[in-house]
């Protein structure tokens, strides 16, 4: 999975156009009275959340047991994920020309990153996407749709206490304080599932007591129960705990004790995901190809109100493939090597 640099803002990549002023005045008498003065447009109304439709096609497979069959394919999704609105799209949805343009600017602006090219699959990574997300046939410009404004609520004292938080730095006194994707111990396994830079599969397995959903970034498989109650609290899962029900057609899986060495996640957003998080994730087959993925975090410790994003998978014809994820392991004694060099040269000595 490609590690992106934290530090990159979608902000500063956006290329704002403002159009030419183009206002002639016409001369006025001198004895002429000033008009008078327009009053101010109305401000624009505030975007309102509209549900994307859960019904799925009427020739949507389904399992034996009458629910829809969420195994009988390999779920693929290949798309450049924007988080949340920025400036260079102001619509949750957005034509095949826009998101073109924004995932163009959007690749210039991380291929002119120092270091970028240390990642030599870097360029192919970002480059060979299927662009923005689609859902139900629409081309978004961003996961978050609740709160409609596309914004992240977070709390301002969150936002701050993260604000420095560089999953690329960071201490390199021991090796469990490395980034858990850096050393390869999870990568598309806990929830809520949000980096789709990467080409990533999802292959899902139903019977009546449980859900397993294998993920192939990392080849992580997720073994939830059917249950109205979580277990007794114990030691901590990099997947979380996690119980399943069905509501109606779709396939919801509640996810608590998080666990704390994982907290802040995001590729160009950062976003919390606390000990006391509730993620919510809800499958939704709606058609023969395209299975709608949703997820809700609360937390009021961390953010104002509870939030929701969405994207969809869609079918593929190419099977699972291994997970290679294996090369910051190798590289942490090179790692930690090098930190001890660089104290070494502060202090003035030879390491």
């Amino acid at each position: 999975m490609l590690n992106l640099p934290q530090t990159l803002s979608l902000a500063a990549a956006a290329t704002l156009l403002l159009a030419p002023l183009a206002a002639a005045q016409t001369p006025t008498p001198a004895a002429a009275q000033t008009p008078p003065q327009q009053p101010a447009p109305a401000p624009a109304p505030p975007p309102v959340y509209v549900p994307t439709s859960l019904t799925p096609d009427a020739d949507t497979p389904r399992a034996p047991d009458g629910r829809p069959d969420l195994q009988g394919a390999i779920w693929a999704t290949n798309f450049f994920p924007v988080f949340e609105a920025s400036p260079l799209a102001t619509k949750l949805v957005v034509s095949e020309a826009e998101a073109k343009k924004m995932v163009d600017t959007m690749v210039a602006g991380m291929a002119s990153i120092p270091g970028f090219n240390i990642d030599p699959e870097a360029h192919d990574i970002i480059g060979g996407t299927d662009g923005l997300p689609l859902v139900r046939g629409e081309r978004r410009s961003r996961l978050i749709v609740l709160p409609a404004s596309g914004k992240l609520p977070i709390s301002p004292e969150t936002k701050k206490s993260i604000a420095g938080v560089d999953h690329m730095d960071g201490a390199k006194d021991d090796y469990e304080q490395r980034p858990s994707g850096e050393r390869c111990l999870v990568l598309s396994g806990n929830p809520p599932i949000y980096a789709i830079i990467a080409y990533n599969r999802l292959r899902i397995v139903q019977t009546p007591t449980h859900i397993v959903i294998h993920s192939e970034n990392g080849d992580e498989a997720r073994i939830i129960p059917f249950a109205t109650e979580h277990k007794a609290p114990g030691p901590r899962s990099w997947f979380g705990d996690s119980i399943a029900h069905w509501d109606g057609d779709t396939l919801v899986i509640e996810t608590i004790r998080q666990n704390p060495n994982d907290r802040v996640r995001g590729l160009m957003t950062k976003f919390v995901v606390g000990e006391d998080a509730k993620v919510s994730e809800r499958f939704t087959r709606v058609s023969k190809s395209e299975l709608l993925y949703q997820f809700t975090i609360e937390d009021p410790k961390v953010y104002t109100a509870p939030w929701l994003g969405e994207f969809s998978f869609f079918t593929t014809s190419t099977g699972m493939f291994p997970s290679a994820c294996h090369e910051h392991n190798y590289s942490l004694p090179n790692i930690l090597q090098g930190a001890r060099a660089i104290e070494a040269k502060t202090a003035g000595k030879t390491y």
